[in-house]
């Protein structure tokens, strides 16, 4: 199966590519710019993967929570790509892309408690609390948008996302708490695509039921 991901809902830009065991892939962190960037990442990684367009058998993509433009962008590239070459899509929140990040840098086999908190501006943060086990991932928490202080920071393993870069009580906690991986990170298409791949035809939906999360009135 061929599978390409897209994650243009936050400050990085990122493509990535499945082709038989093989991952290409393409990113960028400049804001403002993924509409430029998402489409030239995407004619990239099929030449560096020697096939054409219509050779994709599935799309992935980044459906929120995140800025509005980027989250429309994505979403408007995956249904015009899932349109022209009818095939089935993945939809990925970008929280629990990241929840998939810090628990592979992890390395355990143990269940995993995970907060994600990414900033949303105006002084708020998206989050949300998985339990991660292998690629058993669960949502314990609904997703968010509030004040830092409104994150539940009790009873976990691991934490991760920018938003423990830019708001104190974050920042405290990530300097009382240190992890042995970066955890002021964005989501990444690579990520999300090795997060779903193995499941790709359960989880996958046709494009008319795809829709963004933005957790704010746009």
């Amino acid at each position: 199966m061929i599978l390409l991901a897209i994650d243009t809902a936050c400050e990085s830009c990122s493509a990535a590519l499945w082709v038989d065991g093989k991952l290409y892939q393409r990113q960028s962190v400049r804001p403002r710019l993924h509409a430029e960037l998402i489409l030239p990442f995407i004619d990239e990684l099929l030449v560096a993967a020697s096939i054409h367009k219509t050779d994709i058998s599935g799309l992935v993509v980044a459906q929120g929570p995140g800025a509005f433009t980027g989250v429309r962008i994505g979403v408007g590239v995956a249904q015009g790509l899932a349109l022209a070459l009818d095939i089935p899509v993945v939809a990925v929140s970008n929280l629990k892309t990241l929840a998939y990040m810090a628990y592979q840098q992890l390395q355990t086999d143990k269940p995993q408690t995970v907060v994600v908190a990414t900033d949303a501006r105006m002084s708020e943060v998206y989050s949300a609390r998985y339990a991660i086990k292998g690629k058993q991932i669960k949502q314990l928490s609904a997703q968010t948008v509030g004040t830092a202080q409104d994150v539940d920071l009790s009873a976990i393993d691991a934490y991760i996302g920018n938003g423990f870069s830019v708001y104190p009580e974050l920042i405290a906690y990530a300097a009382q708490h240190v992890m042995q991986y970066e955890t002021k990170i964005y989501s990444q298409a690579q990520d999300m695509l090795l997060m779903v791949k193995d499941d790709f035809m359960q989880l996958s939906t046709s494009i008319d039921v795809l829709e963004p999360v933005y957790l704010r009135e746009p």
